[in-house]
């Protein structure tokens, strides 16, 4: 069985993460200091590290998993509450971040990021699927901003953006799906981001018609006879939204 090992004083977080990964069939090990964190990463190999940031030494916790033979290719995760800790938690060995206030549905789609480093695949609702689509988001003074989907499912997408996106605000996303004539619009937030561009956005809103286009495209794509393979090619498309 997959392990995690959570770093976390606050009894709430530490309900939520650990319920989250038992129905991603992840076993979790909680401790509440960074000497107790270490000394079990040392004797222990876990899959994943969870450390939150209100706990001090977080960050140094999981830039020590690096230097231990068990835990060197151990998955990284930061629980942030603010934003200005983000830079420094990425300097020092984290490769995603999940941002607070934290909920089950909020966690269970920033892990789904890291569900093939981690060897598991537990998906609820529609499976996710690998595409290559030009989109756009808009937020704040900026609109229109071109982003690259490369993970789409009912709930939320994986996107490659080349700025960094606000953590607190609302996104308006716009993408225009392969073979289709009407671009699919929603609001959205950021649950997660990673050092190499990526971020998680999931879906807060989303008008009738473009969640009907969304849905029917993508029961398309997981039929049983269309359903890809995990090294499939992803699905592209070169229409860009609201073209």
């Amino acid at each position: 069985m997959l392990s995690a090992l959570l770093l976390c004083g606050e009894d709430a977080t530490v309900r939520t993460v650990t319920r989250v990964f038992k129905d991603l069939g992840v076993d979790v090990d909680a401790c509440v200091d960074q000497k107790n964190a270490i000394r079990k990463m040392t004797a222990k190999k876990f899959d994943a590290i969870v450390a939150d940031d209100e706990i001090h030494g977080a960050t140094h916790t999981l830039e020590a998993a690096l230097d231990l033979p068990l835990c060197r290719k151990s998955v990284r995760i930061i629980l942030a509450g603010e934003p200005d800790s983000v830079g420094l938690a990425f300097q020092r060995g984290t490769q995603i971040v999940l941002y607070k206030p934290l909920s089950a549905e909020r966690v269970r789609h920033g892990l789904r990021a890291v569900r093939n480093l981690m060897a598991q695949e537990r998906r609820g609702g529609f499976k996710r699927v690998r595409v290559e689509i030009q989109a756009k988001l808009s937020y704040g003074k900026f609109s229109g901003r071109p982003i690259t989907v490369e993970d789409l499912s009912d709930s939320g997408a994986a996107i490659r953006s080349e700025h960094q996106l606000p953590t607190s605000a609302r996104l308006g996303f716009e993408c225009l799906l392969p073979n289709s004539r009407e671009a699919i619009k929603a609001k959205a937030e950021v649950v997660w981001q990673d050092t190499r561009g990526g971020v998680g956005i999931r879906f807060l809103d989303m008008p009738a018609q473009s969640r009907k286009r969304l849905v029917d495209w993508l029961t398309s794509q997981i039929s049983p006879d269309q359903t890809p393979e995990p090294d499939q090619a992803p699905i592209k498309s070169a229409a860009k939204a609201g073209a």
